[in-house]
């Protein structure tokens, strides 16, 4: 359950970051429009995250069982973030906050 913790953290930080990096939601997570560096930054960021969460899922078993894992795990980061958008808008920042806090904590489980 830790392992799924940390992999489904990973990938919501890495869509909130994609979504940083987007006009329409910049607005609702910062307020306003990023610089065209910052969205760069937020894109790159997000992608790193996605990445690492792959990286992660195969470093645990067999190639093809890991990513079929991961995409599973992609699809309850996607959801949540879309719905967490939709109707938590203004409550995105502690969101974040408590999913950086679920991973650390997934991860301390993992290592153990």
């Amino acid at each position: 359950m830790s392992f799924f913790l940390l992999i489904w953290a990973v990938c919501t930080l890495g869509f909130i970051g994609l979504a940083s990096a987007m006009q329409k939601h910049q607005k609702q997570i910062f307020g306003q429009t990023l610089s065209i560096k910052h969205q760069k930054i937020a894109s790159m960021v997000g992608w790193g995250f996605l990445s690492l969460g792959l990286i992660l899922c195969m470093s645990k078993g067999q190639v093809s069982n890991m990513m079929s894992y991961w995409v599973g795990v992609l699809t309850f980061a996607a959801l949540f973030v879309a719905l967490c958008l939709t109707y938590f808008e203004s409550q995105i920042k502690k969101i974040i906050l408590g999913v950086s806090f679920i991973g650390f904590i997934s991860l301390i489980f993992s290592i153990i």
